[in-house]
C-alpha cells in the first residue's frame, strides 16, 4: 500500500532560487523594454527641455565633476514612471538587473537612494521650471494634433497624502469615541439634543500634523485626512497644464458641512492659480474654461469673462449666496410669461458697438427658418405676448449676473457634450497618483513630495511627446502603458 501512496502522490515542482528568478525576470525584462528604449533615445533628448538656470542650479555646488548628471536623474524618474514602478528602492534594484536601463540612464554606477531624495529636496523649483518649458513645447503638438481640444481649460482640485501618523484611521476613530462618550454625559441634560458626535470630533482634530506642519486637515475624497492640497489644470485632451500647491485656511467652522467646506476652498483657489499659471504662460489662450460645482463663484465667473474664456461650470445648489432671479428655471433660462412649463429657445449672442453682450432667447413657439435667402420666424402661439412676428425675446445683459447669464444654457446639448469632458481630468489625476504610489513612497518631506508630484506630470508629457512620434492614428494621446507592452 505504501509503494502505491507513493507512487500516485504527484511529482514536487523544482524549487525556485533567486538566482533562478533574477535571471528569468532580466531576460523577460530585456525583452519588453527594449522598444521603449529604442524610442526614447530615437525621440527624446532630455537636455533640450531642461532650462539653463537648472544646469547652473545643479552643478554649482560640485562643478562638472559631478559624478551623475543632471540628464541621468531626470531620466531615472521618467523611465520609473513611465514603468509605474512603486518606489525608488524597486527602481534601483531593477537598473542592477537590465544593463539596458543602465545604459539609458547614462548610469556606469547606480546612486544611493539618498542622492535621488536630495535631489527631490534641493531643485524643486528648477524642477517647477522644466515641467513649465515642457507644458510650452507639448502646447504646440496640441493645437497641431486637435485645434478644438487644446482650446479647453479643465481644472480640478485633488490631495496627496503625507506619510504622517494622523492619517492612520485609528486616530479620527480616538476622537470620534471621546465625541460619543461626550455626548452620554451631555444626554443626561438637554443639550445633547443638538449634538453632532461627527462636527465635533473633526473641529477637535489637530489643524496640522505634528510631524509636518505643512500637512493641513483637509476634506478631500469623501473623508477628513491631511493631504497636500493640489490645484491641476489640463487641456481637453487630458494633458497637464498646470499644478499648484495652493493654500487657504483650513479651519473648520460648525456651522458648515465638510462638502461647504471643501467648496469655499475650491472657489478661493481658482484664480490665484490661473492667475499663477498665466503669468509663466503668457500667451497661451483658451475659449473654453471647464469645472465642477466647487468652482461656482460670481468672482470665477467675472474673472474668466475678463479673459474671454467661456466658463461651463454647473451650478452649485449649496451656493445660497445667489437666490434664483425670477422667471428663470434652474439653469437659468427664461420662462414663458403666460406658461412656465416652457422655457424660451437660446438664440445667441448679441454683441453691438459701446454696448454690453447679451444673451438673446426668443419665444419657444417661435421657429427660425430660412424664406427667400433671408432669415425670418415662424410664430404658432393662440395668444401671443407681443405684436412681434417673432414673439417674445428676452435678452440678457451677461455682466448683470454672471452665474445664471451662461453664454450659452446649462441644459443645450453643446453645454452638454463641454461638461462631459470634465472627466478627462479625474482620469489624469488617477495616472498622476498612479505614478506617484504615494502609499509605497512614504514621503514625510514637503518638498520631495511636492517634486515626486511635478516629476510624474514631467513624465506624462514626455510620453505624450513620444506618442506623439510614434503613434500614426493617434487616437489616444495618453495611453502610456501602451508604451511598455
Amino acid at each position: 500500500k505504501k509503494e502505491r501512496k507513493e507512487k500516485l502522490m504527484p511529482v514536487s515542482t523544482k524549487q525556485l532560487t533567486i538566482c533562478d528568478f533574477s535571471s528569468d525576470f532580466e531576460k523577460f525584462f530585456n525583452q519588453n523594454q527594449t522598444n521603449l528604449l529604442t524610442l526614447l533615445d530615437k525621440f527624446i533628448d532630455i537636455s533640450s527641455y531642461i532650462p539653463h538656470s537648472f544646469y547652473k542650479s545643479y552643478y554649482r555646488q560640485f562643478g562638472r565633476d559631478r559624478k551623475y548628471s543632471l540628464e541621468s536623474m531626470i531620466s531615472f524618474f521618467i523611465l520609473k514612471n513611465i514603468l509605474c514602478i512603486s518606489s525608488i528602492d524597486t527602481m534601483i534594484n531593477i537598473l542592477s538587473l537590465s544593463s539596458e536601463l543602465r545604459s539609458y540612464c547614462g548610469f556606469f554606477k547606480i546612486p544611493h537612494k539618498s542622492q535621488f531624495s536630495r535631489f527631490k529636496s534641493e531643485f524643486l523649483d528648477d524642477i517647477n521650471n522644466l515641467f513649465h518649458n515642457l507644458v510650452d513645447y507639448t502646447e504646440d503638438i496640441s493645437k497641431v494634433v486637435n485645434p478644438f481640444l487644446s482650446s479647453i481649460l479643465i481644472t480640478d482640485t485633488t490631495g496627496f497624502e503625507h506619510y504622517v501618523k494622523e492619517n492612520n484611521p485609528k486616530f479620527y476613530q480616538g476622537f470620534l469615541s471621546k465625541a460619543k462618550a461626550y455626548k452620554k454625559v451631555l444626554s443626561k441634560t438637554n443639550d445633547a439634543i443638538n449634538f453632532n458626535i461627527d462636527k465635533h470630533a473633526q473641529s477637535h482634530m489637530p489643524k496640522s500634523a505634528s510631524s509636518n506642519k505643512d500637512s493641513k486637515l483637509c476634506f478631500l475624497n469623501g473623508h477628513f485626512g491631511y493631504f497636500q492640497k493640489t490645484i491641476i489644470s489640463t487641456n481637453g485632451f487630458g494633458l497637464i497644464r498646470d499644478i499648484n500647491f495652493y493654500e487657504a485656511d483650513n479651519n473648520l467652522s460648525i456651522d458648515l458641512t465638510p462638502n461647504e467646506i471643501k467648496d469655499i476652498y475650491d472657489a478661493k483657489s481658482l484664480i490665484p492659480t490661473l492667475e499663477t499659471f498665466f503669468s509663466y504662460h503668457p500667451n497661451l489662450e483658451y475659449k473654453y474654461f471647464i469645472g465642477d460645482s466647487g468652482f461656482d463663484a460670481d468672482d470665477n465667473y467675472a474673472y474668466l469673462h475678463e479673459k474671454n474664456i467661456m466658463p461651463i461650470i454647473a451650478i452649485n445648489p449649496r451656493n445660497s449666496t445667489n437666490k434664483l432671479p425670477s422667471k428663470l428655471n434652474e439653469v437659468g433660462v427664461p420662462l414663458c410669461p403666460k406658461d412656465d412649463s416652457l422655457a424660451m429657445v437660446y438664440d445667441g449672442i448679441t454683441r453691438q458697438k459701446n454696448r454690453a453682450d447679451r444673451i438673446k432667447y426668443i419665444c419657444p413657439k417661435a421657429k427660425k427658418t430660412r424664406l427667400n435667402g433671408k432669415t425670418t420666424y415662424l410664430l404658432n402661439c393662440e395668444s401671443p405676448c407681443t405684436k412681434s412676428k417673432c414673439g417674445k425675446i428676452k435678452q440678457l445683459t451677461i455682466h448683470h449676473n454672471y452665474r445664471y447669464n451662461s453664454s450659452f444654457p446649462r441644459d443645450s446639448l453643446k453645454w452638454i457634450k463641454l461638461f462631459k469632458l470634465r472627466t478627462r481630468i479625474e482620469r489624469t489625476i488617477s495616472q498622476i497618483k498612479n505614478f506617484v504610489q504615494i502609499r509605497s513612497l512614504k514621503i514625510q518631506n514637503t518638498k520631495s513630495l511636492k517634486s515626486e508630484i511635478i516629476l510624474a506630470c514631467i513624465s506624462q508629457l514626455i510620453a505624450f511627446i513620444l506618442l506623439y512620434h510614434v503613434k500614426d492614428d493617434f487616437k489616444n494621446p495618453l495611453a502610456i502603458k501602451a508604451l511598455a507592452a
